[in-house]
Order: structure tokens, then C-alpha cells, then sequence
């Protein structure tokens, strides 16, 4: 039988790498001349522009003239564009983010006359286990992907990947690479390229890739064919499309596959590229908690009040994001210049997102009715009931004040003020008027608002003494809540668990050891010195108070400052530090802050938390689910004999949270931004989290980890010293002990950590609360009363986002059941009304007929299902 090779042409254009986006650029204005012109004169049949459309929508910013003759490709079916707006990473952005690169992918080549409908991820560093319930979401039912397949899970080419929600893609597994096919240009060997790409082939249809790394058009392709054709036999060479090669084998007997693929069997994984510039990632953490958890569902609750939707300004966030999270700008591997302008990008998203939420919350604010000076408004931008002691800021003309609601007095704790002047600024400070000064308060509150809501206190007058923190001081620092008690004696921190009356001694530490890695993947020198870091020469002051109890640890260590130094044993390296610990009332999280100022160089830094389980498996969360993975790789000890590209260290991604647990005792860790995590000691009893790593080249060769060739560009050493990380650094982290695990419940456990909770002063004294407080604002002509959202306060499933629809006729809640392995149902959502309601797809495609209710049943969630309730009330 005579077999088919289908040659797709193709570029990969990386959005940047050791090169910027902005020079790419230049050769990308250039290389869409030719591309359409090898279209238009039929040089070639068909080529794929990598499947991602920001590189196309900067090209028509710049050349607007072109949109036409885009267009009149890409719906001849000549030009494949999108469905992504950049190829993003899988493992280490939330799954929101996905979705909205995907929408904006799919929105912007639509504009231009439709998108290829394939999950289209040619270089991404693993695959998410979810990414088929995300592809079936937008309609997509093929995919294609080179990294992370293991050998022994299959060695075929073509395979369905399933989701466990049932969901599944006809996948095709590019094993040698997107850029094989250049082989075909290049080489007379034509039986050799054959026979590599018929491994692991299920039927006599093959799949060729022509391009590479931003490759020019190979306008010799169809002569290349011709060539190849004539030395084969009983093979023809086509141009084709992956359309085609998925039509051609749809019949073909085909294996079933399940889970994430992070393997290093086939390709180079880089499993410890999560801790590459943990600056960028603490960014995107806190911009992405920001814009899914405060901005557009704030955006949501203002239209209500009557304050325009603004879409385009939440799309414009959007893609700042999307485009950090191309694979290798999320990764870190990139030049320094590359680094910042990702940097740059962050900023301006952070920027952007925390004045919309300024903005809005002044909007709602002023425009309510019968407003009063000094009025404080907090809001909840979550669909449940929110109960916390939260940090504000007030600014009064009274030097002592009080808190109520409703004539009642609130709970409150005074962190500190100070006195600031209002008036015109003087060089003399004597010259300023008196009296315009005033007071800012820093404060503890207690507050309970209700879902997606907001309530007003009133900051009033005290002439009795403020409830400030108090210090206490002795060899014995402790401090407590009702949950925990937390003591500091002889150098030793334990901690008790008040519930069970278990005290764990030493429970946390801190580790340094040398990394002689890139920024592609974590290495220890062939020399190394590692050791743990404590508290035992720290200082320490312990606050004890009702709402807020704090311990705060200043101190020094000394570490090597260099590779040569841990050769030598040497610690001559000072890194100050300052470590608080926090105990919240009500809160069952105990809360870390770390600051360090890092001046050493090529090491890795991590926190250890002891627990006190043996552990072989960990459990984190996934972009829409969770997961459970083996501490340790059961090919440690023979992946070189394997043939394996570098070490299966069990070092993996996390987004939120890594859990232990035993069927009586779950130890959870929190996290804002850091992103890697390990199981270590004698019985895998510790978690390891990865705080940074300093590095300094972009790529090395010969790894302990890693042998053979630099990742990255194997021609030159490209150094990255602002990789190194000498700069002060802040990590934020929560320890949560339980009974039991419950994936869902941790998940609302850590947004009622993990954000913050906004809110608005009503006041003139001070104009720069916020940088828009300065601006004049007018109120609404349709005052604002208060208003009840809908409610959805579930222990089982997950609140992923509430936006407003695609159509802008009404809203969008998206919840899904994280449990990989149990169904889920009974639960609702809840509204002070009726609603009319209807069950969409990721796309916002109808999946149930319209009802009617003041109650939104949800059904039963098969495990790992995610639904999206269309709501227009």
C-alpha cells in the first residue's frame, strides 16, 4: 500500500526568546510580503502561521493596507491563523487565562475571515491534563503537540486524549519536532526522513512539518517534493494541511491516553523552568488574581449601578497578559532585554487593572445615595458571603477615631498613623498652615459583606484611646488565634494545632543550595554545598492582638556569593532578611511574608515545611482541576540509560496551592506567585517550595541535569545576569491544616486569603489615596442603591470567573468540580429574583434550553467537568 506524506509549511515565529518581539518584528514585516505573495502565485499551496494571531494583529497595526489581502487567504484556505492569540503555557497560568487567549485569538481571525480549529501548541513546555475539556469548550476536537509524551505511556504518533470529564482530542504528537520537515530542503536522504517520521505511525498516512524557528518561505517546496517523490517508493509527498492529515486518519485504530504529559522521555521538558524569574511570576500571579477575581467581576456588579461595560479595556489587559504568556516568556528563558519589556508589559497590567478597580469602586461610591464624609465602602467581588479582618487606610481630620455600621460599633485594631499636610507645599515646612492637617489611619477592620456586594462604616470621631496593637517582648515569643498557636524559644519555632492539641517542633525552614542550571532548568554544580537556613540568630518581636497576632523575625544569612564559593565551602555572602508571620482572626491560614535582599549569585533558594505525613504523592491544583502525582520518577536512576533528555527530578508546577494528606491529616500550602514545588527527606515527609533561582545565561551545556547540548541557542552563551536576581525579592505563602482534603474547599480557602478586599473612602482631605483620586469624578445621575448578586457558595465546586457574555446580553458564572476521580451535584446558584438562565460552552454557544428561576440548579459535574451558566436577569 502506498503510503501519504502530508507536508504542512509552516513557521514557528516564538513571540520572543533571546531576541525582543520588536525585532522579530522587522523580519516579520518582511516575511508576510512573501508569504502571501507565494500564496497568490501558487508557489505554495498552503501555510500555517504558527496558530497564534498577535504577531498578526501588530503587522496590521502597523499596515493596516494588508487586512484585505489577509483576509481574501485566509478564506481561500490557503492562510491558517489562530486560534490563539499567543502559544501559551499550560502548566503555570490559570486556566481564565487560557480561556482568554483563546478568545481573543479566535475574535481577532474571525475578523479576518475564520481560525484553524485545531489546538495548535507546537513548542509549549508539557501539556496540561485539561487542555482537551478546554479544546471541546471552544468546539476544538484535534490537537497538536511536540513535548512531554513518555515513551511508556505510548510511542505512537496519533492517539484521543481524554479529559477525566470524558471530554477528548484526536491528537497528533510531533516526536521530532515541528521543525523536521526542514530535512526535506536540506537533505538527499530521502528514505532516512521517511523512515523517521513512519515511527510510531498508526496507519500509511505520515505527517512532515516544513519550518522552523521564524523561517522564511521555502519557495522551492514544491521542487523539493518533486525530488523526493521521485526517489521514494510506494510514497507520495503532498502538500497538505493538518485538516487533512486528521481527516485522513480519523479511521485509523487509534490508543486512548489520559492525564498531563511533563516527560522528558522524548524532548526536553524543562520541569524546573517554573522557578525562572520568579519576579515575572509573582507579576502574573497578582495581575491574574486581580483581573478574574476583583476587576471583571467588579466590571459586572458597576454595570448594574449603571457604569458602562468597558470589554476593550479589559481586552487590552488581556493581551498585556496573553502575551507574557507565550511559552517562553512565561518559562523566563529569555535575553534580559527580552525580560524587560515582559516586565514592562507586567507593570502596565498592573497599572491598568488596579485603577479600573480604583476607578469603579470611587464610581460605585459617590454615586450612592445620601452620602456622608468619612463613609468607608468595602465591597465583595466574590459570589459568597465574605467574613475577614481586612488592611485599610482612612484619612480623617481627627487625630483618635472609632468604627461603626449602622450607629453599632465594628471591631477594629489601629496599626499606626501619621500626620500629612493638605494644603500647598512650602519649602519651609514651618511656613505650612496648620491647619490643613490631617490624620492617615492604618487599621485592622472586621467586616461581612455579602456576595458581590457592598457595605458602608462609618469612620467617626474617637476621644477615648485607639485600639492599637500591642508588643510584648520576652525569650518566649508566642502568639495565637483560635486555630493555632505559634512559639519561637531557643532558636526553635513550633507550632500547635489547638483543635487536635498537636504540636510540631521545627516545622519550618529554609534551604540554599548552588544552581550551576540556565534559565531553562535548575542544575546543582558538580561541586555543590547546600545546607538549611533558620531562625536561630534572628531577632524577634511578637504582637499579640484580637484581630491580628504577628511574630517578625530580622535577621542575616550568610550563604556562598558564588559557584566558586560553594566549591570552597565558603559562606562570605550577607543576605538580610526579614520573615513575619501572621495569625488572622477567624482565618485558618497562617500567613508568611518573606523579604530577602538576594546579592549572591547561581543558587536556589526554597522553604521547607515539614509535615507530618509520609508522603508518595502530592496534590496541587491544574488550570481546571487537580492533580496527583508520584513524589518520586520511577526512572530516576536509569533515564540516562534511557536515553532520557535530562533528569526526572519530581520537581513540578503548582498554581495556588501543594497539598499532603493522609486520610486524617491534610497540610496545604498557599501561594501567591510562586509556582514550584518538590517532595523531599527521608520519607518525602516535606514540602520544598521553590522560591527563585539565579542564574545567569540564558542556556548552558552539559548539565549534571541536563547533559549534552545548551538549551535554548547551542552556538553561543547568552548571559542573563539581571536572571541572577540581585535585587530585593518577596515571597507570600500560607500553611492551612485539616482533617481531611477538599479540593474545592481549598480553592475558596485560598481566595479568601489571597485577595484583597476593595474599598473607597468617602473624603477630600487626601487626593491621593489612589493616583485617580486626584482626577474629579462625576457621580452617577441615577443614584446607587445597594444590590444583591447572585449567590453560589459551594464546598465542592470551584468558582472560576463571572463576566459579562460575549453577546453583552447578560453574564457569565463559570464553576467546574476539581476532584479528578468523584462526581458532584446538588449544588445551585442562588438569585434575589428570577433570571433566566442558559447552560453555553467556553465560546458561549447554547448546550440547554433557556429556564427561568429564582434558583439555578446545576446538575450533576462528572469529575474535572466545568460549566458556564449564561445568566440575563
Amino acid at each position: 500500500m502506498q503510503r501519504k506524506v502530508h507536508v504542512i509549511h509552516h513557521t514557528h515565529w516564538d513571540f520572543e526568546w533571546y531576541f525582543t518581539t520588536n525585532e522579530s518584528f522587522v523580519q516579520l514585516a518582511y516575511h508576510l510580503d512573501e508569504v502571501m505573495q507565494a500564496l497568490e502565485e501558487e508557489q505554495i499551496d498552503y501555510y500555517l502561521l504558527d496558530g497564534q494571531m498577535s504577531i498578526l494583529e501588530d503587522y496590521l497595526t502597523s499596515f493596516p493596507e494588508q487586512e484585505e489581502r489577509l483576509a481574501q487567504l485566509v478564506k481561500s484556505g490557503k492562510l491558517a491563523i489562530g486560534p490563539w492569540y499567543t502559544q501559551t503555557d499550560e502548566l503555570i497560568v490559570r486556566g481564565e487565562s487560557i480561556i482568554r487567549n483563546l478568545n481573543l485569538g479566535m475574535k481577532l481571525a474571525e475578523s479576518l475571515g475564520g481560525y484553524m480549529n485545531i489546538g495548535y501548541l507546537p513548542d509549549s513546555f508539557g501539556q496540561s491534563k485539561d487542555m482537551p475539556k478546554i479544546y471541546n469548550g471552544f468546539g476544538i476536537q484535534q490537537a497538536v503537540f511536540w513535548r512531554g509524551v513518555p515513551n511508556e505511556v505510548t510511542t505512537k504518533r496519533e492517539f484521543h486524549w481524554n479529559a477525566e470529564d470524558g471530554s477528548r482530542v484526536l491528537t497528533s504528537n510531533i516526536k521530532n519536532g515541528y521543525f523536521v520537515g526542514v530535512g526535506l530542503i536540506y537533505s538527499e536522504d530521502a528514505d532516512s526522513l521517511v523512515e523517521t517520521i513512519s515511527e510510531g505511525a498508526t496507519g500509511e498516512d505520515l505527517v512532515l512539518p516544513v519550518g522552523g524557528d521564524q523561517r522564511y518561505i521555502d519557495f522551492n517546496l514544491r521542487e523539493r517534493i518533486e525530488v523526493y517523490n521521485q526517489k521514494l517508493k510506494n510514497v507520495e509527498l503532498i502538500e497538505s494541511s493538518y485538516d487533512r492529515f486528521f481527516d485522513a486518519i480519523s479511521e485509523n485504530e487509534l490508543s486512548v491516553v489520559e492525564g498531563e504529559f511533563i516527560s522528558s522521555s522524548v524532548s526536553k521538558i524543562h520541569r524546573s523552568i517554573y522557578s525562572s524569574r520568579y519576579d515575572h511570576k509573582y507579576l502574573n500571579d497578582k495581575v491574574e488574581r486581580r483581573m478574574i477575581y476583583q476587576a471583571e467581576p467588579l466590571m459586572v456588579m458597576a454595570e448594574k449601578c449603571g457604569i458602562p461595560y468597558k470589554k476593550g479595556l479589559l481586552d487590552r489587559i488581556w493581551k498585556l497578559l496573553n502575551k507574557n504568556h507565550a511559552h517562553d516568556s512565561a518559562g523566563g528563558c529569555n535575553s534580559d532585554k527580552t525580560n524587560q519589556i515582559i516586565t514592562d508589559r507586567f507593570v502596565e497590567a498592573d497599572q491598568l487593572s488596579y485603577s479600573l478597580v480604583d476607578y469603579l469602586t470611587r464610581k460605585i461610591s459617590e454615586s450612592r445615595m445620601n452620602l456622608s464624609e468619612n463613609e468607608l465602602i468595602v465591597f465583595n467581588t466574590l459570589p459568597w458571603k465574605n467574613k475577614k479582618v481586612m488592611k485599610c487606610e482612612v484619612s480623617t481630620p481627627f487625630a483618635a477615631i472609632s468604627m461603626e455600621k449602622d450607629g453599632s460599633m465594628v471591631p477594629f485594631e489601629l496599626i499606626r498613623t501619621r500626620k500629612e499636610f493638605s494644603g500647598s507645599i512650602r519649602r519651609e515646612e514651618t511656613d505650612q498652615d496648620p491647619a490643613n492637617y490631617y490624620f492617615i489611619h492604618e487599621l485592622l477592620v472586621e467586616v461581612e459583606i455579602p456576595a458581590l456586594s457592598f457595605v458602608t462604616y462609618q469612620v467617626v470621631e474617637n476621644t477615648v484611646q485607639n485600639n492599637k496593637e500591642s508588643s510584648k517582648k520576652s525569650s518566649r515569643h508566642s502568639i495565637e488565634n483560635a486555630d493555632y498557636q505559634i512559639i519561637f524559644e531557643a532558636g526553635e519555632l513550633s507550632l500547635i494545632d489547638r483543635k487536635e492539641g498537636t504540636t510540631y517542633k521545627n516545622f519550618l525552614a529554609f534551604e540554599d543550595s548552588g544552581d550551576e542550571g540556565d534559565t531553562y532548568d535548575y542544575s546543582p554544580p558538580y561541586t555543590d554545598h547546600s545546607y538549611r537556613l533558620d531562625l536561630a540568630e534572628a531577632s524577634c518581636e511578637a504582637t499579640q492582638n484580637t484581630l491580628r497576632s504577628k511574630l517578625v523575625f530580622n535577621g542575616e544569612w550568610n550563604i556562598a556569593k558564588d559557584i566558586q564559593e560553594r566549591e570552597w565551602k565558603k559562606r562570605t555572602q550577607v543576605i538580610p532578611y526579614q520573615l513575619t508571620i501572621e495569625l488572622m482572626k477567624n482565618s485558618h491560614q497562617i500567613q508568611f511574608h518573606l523579604e530577602i535582599e538576594n546579592q549572591a549569585s547561581d543558587h536556589r533558594m526554597r522553604v521547607l515545611i515539614d509535615t507530618p505525613n509520609k508522603n508518595d504523592f502530592s496534590y496541587t491544583d491544574t488550570p481546571f482541576g487537580t492533580i496527583k502525582r508520584a513524589v518520586v520518577d520511577r526512572h530516576i536512576d536509569d533515564w540516562r540509560e534511557l536515553g532520557w533528555r535530562e533528569e526526572p527530578t519530581a520537581i513540578f508546577p503548582m498554581l495556588t496551592y501543594v497539598n499532603s494528606h493522609t486520610p486524617t491529616s491534610s497540610w496545604t500550602v498557599f501561594s501567591k506567585g510562586i509556582k514550584e514545588y518538590q517532595f523531599v527527606g527521608e520519607d518525602f515527609q516535606t514540602i520544598a517550595l521553590t522560591l527563585f533561582r539565579s542564574v545567569g545565561y540564558l542556556g548552558r551545556p552539559d548539565l549534571l541535569r541536563r547533559p549534552g547540548i545548551a538549551s535554548g541557542n547551542e552556538f553561543k552563551y547568552i548571559p542573563t545576569p539581571d536572571s541572577q536576581l540581585k535585587k530585593k525579592l518577596t515571597f507570600k505563602f500560607a500553611l492551612q491544616l485539616d482533617k481531611n482534603y477538599q479540593p474545592a474547599k481549598l480553592s475558596k480557602d485560598y481566595l479568601n486569603y489571597a485577595m484583597s478586599t476593595p474599598y473607597y473612602q468617602i473624603q477630600e482631605l487626601n487626593r491621593f489615596t489612589t493616583t485617580l483620586k486626584y482626577f474629579v469624578s462625576n457621580p452617577l445621575k441615577n443614584k446607587v442603591a445597594v444590590q444583591e448578586g447572585i449567590v453560589f457558595d459551594s464546598d465542592k465546586l470551584v468558582f472560576s470567573s463571572l463576566v459579562k457574555t460575549m453577546d453583552e446580553a447578560g453574564f457569565d458564572i463559570r464553576v467546574y468540580n476539581p476532584d479528578f476521580c468523584q462526581e458532584v451535584n446538588g449544588e445551585i446558584i442562588k438569585g434575589s429574583h428570577e433570571m433566566s438562565y442558559t447552560f453555553v460552552d467556553l465560546k458561549g454557544n447554547a448546550v440547554s434550553s433557556t429556564e427561568k428561576n429564582d434558583i439555578i440548579p446545576l446538575g450533576t459535574f462528572k469529575p474535572g467537568e466545568i460549566k458556564t451558566i449564561h445568566i440575563v436577569d
